[in-house]
């Protein structure tokens, strides 16, 4: 069996974007302008070697959620899921925090003292 890299990437993004307080961004044109998207996927790019591969994700996190136990959480999901569903070794996960976005509660507005 042979997975494209591309298909790695999807499922990698999709094991992100539902791990609680992650997500993506959207718009933009060569990465200027893009904006955080909590329905967006986070970018994910993989690098396979035969059986093996390395994934670089780019993902935004809701603030407060403590970043060390974000980061860790959504490695150890998508080495653990991509692996099963992919059949292939995932050597390394490296992440890249692109935004933090307040949780603002449902009204998306702020409170002034």
């Amino acid at each position: 069996m042979t997975i494209a890299e591309k298909a790695i990437e999807k499922i990698a993004g999709q094991v992100a974007a539902e791990t609680p307080g992650v997500h993506g961004s959207s718009g933009g044109f060569l990465g200027i302008g893009s904006r955080a998207d909590e329905d967006a996927r986070p970018k994910v790019t993989a690098q396979l070697h035969g059986r093996t591969v390395s994934l670089q994700v780019k993902a935004g996190v809701r603030y407060p959620a403590p970043l060390r136990s974000t980061t860790e959480k959504l490695r150890e999901s998508i080495r653990a899921r991509v692996g099963e569903l992919c059949g292939i070794d995932v050597r390394q996960v490296d992440i890249e925090i692109t935004s933090l976005v307040a949780d603002t509660g449902t009204s998306g507005r702020r409170k002034l003292l």
